[in-house]
């Protein structure tokens, strides 16, 4: 099979050879699994060795620079100054204090969607040849939301000033919106998978009641997907911790894929999910990585890489990656080669889909 074959296979319910592998790491930890691995380049490392099924191209922003803040602070395109660790927190709230629609549509720090690079280059297209494209933006609309007012001042709105709250959520899902637009007008059927990210979830429930969650976010979610299946893609949404609650809603506007499955959250169990989402969705993670890819032994990762694919994959909808979208430099470089190589030689050596 070629990677993209088997990438879409879950998807399409059709028979692999194995089960498909997806990875996502900060550039220091692909490099250390590089280094491991001996491979003189990362892609040799990623895709000649581990054998990974998905290439990701993003659109780029491409604008200028917003520049500093007051304090002397650099902003994003967002306009918004961010510390710590990789990409880290919002240091300052632009709109926080906000109280009225009028404001929000006021502001006018969003970034322009015609200031990204959405053009797939042909060199682009050769990287990604036989494999599965992952295109469109990332969308995290909710979390650009919390970052202009905070967490808590966005909550509070949507319990007591719906208008403003809507408001605040559709400028930023609108940027995304225009940018996938762009993206799939310029590459035309070129992209094969429209995989997203909010972060819904705690360890112990969704950040919000169901009903919050199916008024504030439901229809912008089901807008993003809608626009991309319209552009023959394949659909997949991360959301770290629990939204058991909200699973069967992503499903009915047309998620096809869960990802990342965080078992060690509440309602997370994977025999549970299995039982009752194996005829809705593909299941996409769920090799924890809090506890088991960080502080395990190889052998270890292992047996649990094993178990995971016998649960979630069980119905043969299961695509092989960490219970997290983004692999930090601290989780050693020795369980992530183990994962993927014990889920390549369990799918060769159990030859359960030819």
């Amino acid at each position: 099979m070629t990677h993209r074959e088997r990438a879409l296979a879950p998807f399409l319910r059709r028979g692999m050879d194995r089960f498909p592998m997806w990875y996502g790491g900060d550039a220091e930890t692909t490099g250390n699994i590089r280094k491991a691995l001996g491979a003189a380049s990362d892609d040799e490392a990623l895709y000649g060795i581990l054998d990974l099924d998905y290439k990701t191209i993003r659109p780029r922003y491409s604008g200028s620079a917003p520049g500093k803040n007051e304090a002397g602070q650099d902003l994003t395109e967002w306009h918004i100054a961010r510390g710590g660790y990789h990409y880290g927190q919002a240091l300052s709230f632009p709109l926080k204090g906000v109280e009225s629609v009028a404001e929000v549509g006021a502001w006018q720090g969003c970034p322009d969607p015609a200031d990204y690079t959405v053009k797939l280059t042909k060199e682009e297209l050769d990287w990604a040849r036989d494999y599965c494209l992952i295109g469109g933006v990332w969308a995290p609309f909710f979390h650009d939301a919390v970052d202009l007012v905070s967490m808590e001042d966005l909550f509070i709105l949507m319990a007591t000033n719906e208008g403003v709250a809507h408001a605040l959520i559709e400028k930023c899902f609108s940027v995304y919106y225009e940018i996938d637009r762009r993206v799939f007008e310029a590459n035309p059927g070129l992209i094969d998978m429209y995989f997203i990210g909010n972060d819904f979830g705690s360890q112990r429930d969704l950040l919000m009641s169901p009903e919050m969650w199916r008024r504030f976010f439901k229809p912008y979610v089901k807008k993003l997907i809608e626009q991309a299946k319209k552009n023959g893609c394949v659909t997949a949404i991360h959301s770290c911790g629990d939204i058991s609650l909200v699973i069967r809603d992503l499903i009915e506007i047309g998620v096809e894929a869960i990802n990342p499955i965080q078992v060690n959250a509440r309602h997370m169990d994977p025999a549970k999910l299995a039982r009752e989402f194996k005829d809705d969705c593909v299941f996409f993670g769920g090799i924890d990585e809090n506890e088991l890819l960080l502080h395990g032994e190889p052998g270890e990762v292992r047996r649990e890489t094993r178990r995971i694919i016998d649960t979630l994959g069980a119905w043969k909808r299961y695509i092989v990656a960490a219970s997290h979208d983004y692999l930090l430099p601290e989780v050693p470089a020795a369980n992530i080669i183990a994962m993927f190589d014990e889920a390549k030689n369990t799918g060769l050596v159990s030859n359960l889909f030819r």
